[in-house]
């Protein structure tokens, strides 16, 4: 093959690596946008249910603080031991599941494939000039 017919060789091959990266590219951002969105509407829902644990351990403070005042009775009791109970369980998971995605954020838009295509291609390309 001469030297005009090798050189064309390379730039349609060249070209076609550049299409197909711009298309992994492509597909890449696309799911990494979609997994950052989702983990920040996960991270947002879990903190709403956080605050929700907070209301509930606000009302066991206010319950709390009117049962010593007044020394309410035993009904008194069980409304704000149930208010702390369910404030304890709704702050903690709401908490926890929030920190979690709130973690997880960014973590998908790394981009690892793309990396790896551009390693590949950078050795097929340095293979294909060594054979030139």
């Amino acid at each position: 093959m001469s030297l005009k017919g090798l050189l064309r060789r390379a730039a349609d091959e060249a070209s076609e690596i550049i299409r197909s990266e711009a298309n992994v590219i492509k597909l890449e951002i696309e799911e990494s946008t979609r997994a950052l969105i989702t983990d920040a509407l996960k991270a947002a829902a879990y903190s709403a249910v956080a605050l929700l644990g907070l209301l509930s351990l606000l009302a066991f403070v206010i319950i709390g603080l009117a049962d010593i005042i007044t020394n309410a009775a035993s009904p008194m009791i069980s409304v704000w031991a149930s208010a702390l109970i369910i404030g304890v369980l709704l702050t903690g998971i709401g908490g926890v599941m929030a920190v979690r995605y709130a973690k997880r954020i960014g973590q998908d838009a790394q981009m690892k494939k793309t990396r790896s295509e551009f390693s590949a291609d950078k050795t097929f390309i340095k293979d294909e000039w060594r054979k030139i």
